[in-house]
């Protein structure tokens, strides 16, 4: 006769990453502002090696490394705790023709960037061999500090958490966040249905910020620094003001309205607007670096749009920053 058995409910996993912790970095190296308090010791780096991940990139989408996320998780050591064997099985994930996993958080103008960044790795092998040169190179100068402190920080964090989570905690009690990220609802849909089927990883992450969200075929990574609190307000100073300068001067405000009208490349608008290209070309790449641009090759030269996204995630992100250090 039929009985019922009791089913052990799904559980939320917690795991830290070395190849998450080498996205965080990247993040921080690309920005666009001077690092304080607990990120200080990165600074150097950005100095250093931020142009260079910025010209390899170069793309409009900076502080973005979701391509090496996948990479990761083509080579199956996206949750190892060093970068031994990513680094041993990097170049032939990257040279390997193969679909994209389902990102689904992705927005689909961030999927056509990752898209093509994977394809460029797979077919230029100087472009490629730049890339994961460029890689080693930063992860050398954060290894020691990973090892000494980062570690076995975020190994006793992953306990702290899992204890959490079997206490019957929800995934939120963990990050500490009512909600996962301003303006993107689904967000906190898809970490919900994640939760409750138990597809769902927490990462604890030394060099990580306030959160990162990434799905891939079927499995939610989320996690945050720990590290990171709210922030000081000079650093929160600097950072609106970083990002808010791209509309600070009205010639880069009547490029982006303009193309907020009339997508066109910058021969056009230097031609319409009557300014130089060089000019042009250097507004407009202020306002690729921060998110306000779309592009798309139209023959032999790039068509330029307005990113309403991208305006709408400039302003959210400020105000988020502002409004948290407020007193309730």
């Amino acid at each position: 006769m039929p009985t019922l058995v009791d089913e052990a409910p799904p559980t939320v996993r917690v795991a830290p990453s070395a190849p998450l912790e080498l996205m965080w970095v990247l993040h921080f190296i690309q920005s666009d502002h001077e690092h304080e308090g607990a990120f200080a010791a990165l600074e150097p780096m950005r100095r250093r090696y931020g142009p260079q991940l910025s010209e390899l990139r170069n793309d409009g989408l900076a502080q973005y490394s979701t391509e090496l996320v996948v990479l990761a998780h083509r080579t199956g050591t996206l949750l190892d705790l060093d970068l031994t064997r990513f680094f041993d099985r990097v170049d032939k994930a990257a040279t390997t023709r193969g679909p994209l996993p389902s990102l689904r958080a992705e927005k689909p103008a961030e999927l056509k960037i990752v898209s093509r960044r994977l394809e460029n790795l797979r077919v230029d092998a100087a472009h490629r061999a730049r890339y994961l040169d460029l890689l080693a190179t930063v992860w050398k100068g954060v290894e020691g500090e990973w090892r000494r402190e980062g570690r076995a920080a975020v190994e006793s964090e992953a306990e702290r958490w899992t204890q959490v989570i079997e206490a019957q905690g929800g995934y939120r009690d963990v990050l500490g966040l009512a909600r996962l990220w301003p303006g993107r609802p689904e967000f906190d849909d898809m970490a919900d249905r994640a939760a409750a089927d138990g597809s769902l990883v927490l990462n604890p992450c030394w060099f990580g910020g306030k959160i990162h969200m990434i799905e891939l075929d079927g499995t939610v990574y989320l996690g945050r620094g720990i590290r990171h609190g709210a922030p000081p307000y000079r650093k929160v100073a600097a950072e609106v003001s970083a990002n808010m300068k791209a509309l600070a001067d009205p010639t880069r405000l009547t490029i982006l309205l303009r193309l907020a009208q009339h997508p066109a490349s910058v021969t056009e608008l230097a031609r319409h607007l009557h300014l130089s290209q060089p000019t042009v070309s250097a507004h407009v790449q202020v306002l690729r670096e921060v998110g306000l641009l779309e592009e798309r090759a139209v023959g032999r030269s790039a068509e330029l749009s307005a990113s309403e996204e991208g305006l709408r995630r400039l302003f959210a992100r400020a105000e988020e920053s502002m409004v948290r250090l407020f007193r309730s």
